[in-house]
Protein backbone atom coordinates (compact mmCIF):
# COMPACT_ATOMS: atom_id res chain seq x y z
CA UNK A 1 0.00 0.00 0.00
CA UNK A 2 1.44 3.43 -0.82
CA UNK A 3 1.01 6.48 0.63
CA UNK A 4 -1.99 8.51 -0.54
CA UNK A 5 -1.30 11.95 -1.30
CA UNK A 6 -4.71 13.27 -2.97
CA UNK A 7 -8.33 12.89 -2.72
CA UNK A 8 -7.71 10.63 -5.97
CA UNK A 9 -6.20 8.59 -4.88
CA UNK A 10 -8.07 8.26 -1.29
CA UNK A 11 -11.39 7.47 -3.78
CA UNK A 12 -9.44 4.60 -5.75
CA UNK A 13 -8.36 2.93 -2.56
CA UNK A 14 -11.71 2.95 -0.90
CA UNK A 15 -13.12 1.57 -4.16
CA UNK A 16 -10.62 -1.09 -4.04
CA UNK A 17 -10.99 -1.52 -0.14
CA UNK A 18 -15.13 -2.10 -0.65
CA UNK A 19 -14.40 -4.55 -3.86
CA UNK A 20 -12.29 -6.49 -1.80
CA UNK A 21 -15.16 -6.86 1.16
CA UNK A 22 -17.49 -7.30 -1.57
CA UNK A 23 -15.27 -10.43 -2.90
CA UNK A 24 -14.62 -11.83 0.80
CA UNK A 25 -18.27 -11.13 1.40
CA UNK A 26 -18.99 -13.41 -1.41
CA UNK A 27 -16.68 -16.09 -0.45
CA UNK A 28 -18.12 -16.02 3.06
CA UNK A 29 -21.31 -16.55 2.06
CA UNK A 30 -20.68 -19.74 -0.26
CA UNK A 31 -18.40 -21.01 2.77
CA UNK A 32 -21.39 -20.68 4.98
CA UNK A 33 -23.50 -22.44 1.97
CA UNK A 34 -21.12 -25.34 1.97
CA UNK A 35 -21.20 -25.83 5.43
CA UNK A 36 -25.00 -25.53 5.71
CA UNK A 37 -25.27 -28.20 2.44
CA UNK A 38 -22.68 -30.86 4.60
CA UNK A 39 -24.79 -30.80 7.82
CA UNK A 40 -27.94 -31.15 5.89
CA UNK A 41 -29.38 -34.80 7.45
CA UNK A 42 -29.02 -36.83 4.01
CA UNK A 43 -25.30 -35.55 3.05
CA UNK A 44 -24.37 -36.49 7.11
CA UNK A 45 -25.90 -39.59 6.60
CA UNK A 46 -23.61 -39.73 3.10
CA UNK A 47 -20.69 -38.61 4.38
CA UNK A 48 -20.61 -40.87 7.10
CA UNK A 49 -21.08 -43.70 4.67
CA UNK A 50 -18.14 -42.99 2.35
CA UNK A 51 -15.91 -42.34 5.33
CA UNK A 52 -17.05 -46.09 6.82
CA UNK A 53 -16.58 -47.84 3.55
CA UNK A 54 -14.02 -45.60 2.26
CA UNK A 55 -15.79 -45.21 -1.30
CA UNK A 56 -16.39 -41.70 -2.62
CA UNK A 57 -20.54 -41.60 -3.25
CA UNK A 58 -21.51 -39.20 -4.90
CA UNK A 59 -24.91 -37.22 -3.87
CA UNK A 60 -26.38 -37.32 -7.33
CA UNK A 61 -25.93 -40.74 -8.12
CA UNK A 62 -26.35 -42.05 -4.98
CA UNK A 63 -29.91 -41.15 -4.85
CA UNK A 64 -31.05 -41.65 -8.60
CA UNK A 65 -29.47 -45.25 -7.82
CA UNK A 66 -31.61 -45.71 -4.62
CA UNK A 67 -34.11 -44.74 -6.68
CA UNK A 68 -33.77 -47.22 -9.29
CA UNK A 69 -32.98 -49.95 -6.70
CA UNK A 70 -36.01 -48.95 -5.00
CA UNK A 71 -38.50 -48.92 -8.14
CA UNK A 72 -36.97 -52.32 -9.15
CA UNK A 73 -37.85 -54.15 -5.87
CA UNK A 74 -41.79 -52.66 -5.87
CA UNK A 75 -41.77 -53.97 -9.55
CA UNK A 76 -40.04 -57.13 -8.93
CA UNK A 77 -42.67 -57.71 -5.57
CA UNK A 78 -45.97 -56.74 -7.78
CA UNK A 79 -44.75 -59.34 -10.41
CA UNK A 80 -44.21 -61.47 -8.25
CA UNK A 81 -47.98 -61.37 -6.38
CA UNK A 82 -49.49 -61.40 -9.73
CA UNK A 83 -47.69 -64.47 -11.18
CA UNK A 84 -48.88 -66.03 -8.06
CA UNK A 85 -52.21 -64.92 -8.38
CA UNK A 86 -52.09 -66.53 -11.94
CA UNK A 87 -50.49 -69.31 -10.34
CA UNK A 88 -53.10 -69.97 -8.60
CA UNK A 89 -55.68 -68.92 -11.12
CA UNK A 90 -53.86 -71.59 -13.20
CA UNK A 91 -53.97 -74.44 -11.07
CA UNK A 92 -57.81 -73.66 -10.18
CA UNK A 93 -58.56 -73.92 -13.51
CA UNK A 94 -56.68 -76.93 -14.07
CA UNK A 95 -58.15 -78.83 -11.22
CA UNK A 96 -61.75 -77.92 -12.33
CA UNK A 97 -60.88 -79.33 -16.23
CA UNK A 98 -59.70 -82.47 -14.72
CA UNK A 99 -62.45 -82.53 -12.15
CA UNK A 100 -64.59 -82.27 -15.19
CA UNK A 101 -63.23 -84.71 -17.26
CA UNK A 102 -63.00 -87.27 -14.32
CA UNK A 103 -66.94 -86.76 -13.72
CA UNK A 104 -67.57 -86.89 -17.69
CA UNK A 105 -65.44 -90.62 -17.73
CA UNK A 106 -67.50 -91.68 -14.51
CA UNK A 107 -70.84 -90.97 -15.97
CA UNK A 108 -69.56 -93.01 -19.45
CA UNK A 109 -67.75 -95.65 -17.93
CA UNK A 110 -69.39 -99.12 -16.75
CA UNK A 111 -70.02 -99.75 -13.25
CA UNK A 112 -68.06 -103.38 -13.75
CA UNK A 113 -65.34 -101.08 -15.47
CA UNK A 114 -65.04 -99.29 -12.50
CA UNK A 115 -64.85 -102.46 -9.68
CA UNK A 116 -62.04 -103.73 -12.12
CA UNK A 117 -60.31 -100.37 -11.65
CA UNK A 118 -60.52 -100.30 -7.87
CA UNK A 119 -59.42 -104.06 -7.37
CA UNK A 120 -56.78 -103.29 -9.45
CA UNK A 121 -55.98 -100.03 -7.11
CA UNK A 122 -56.44 -102.58 -3.92
CA UNK A 123 -53.46 -105.31 -5.36
CA UNK A 124 -51.23 -102.44 -6.36
CA UNK A 125 -51.15 -100.58 -2.83
CA UNK A 126 -50.92 -104.08 -1.01
CA UNK A 127 -47.89 -105.03 -2.88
Amino acid sequence: MNKIENVNQLDAEIKRLRYAAKQQEVELKNNLKDIREDFRPENILLNSLASFTGIKIDKKEFFKEGLAYALSIIIQRFVLKTERKIEDRTYEFLDNVFERIKRFMGKHTSTEAKREQRKEDKNDASV
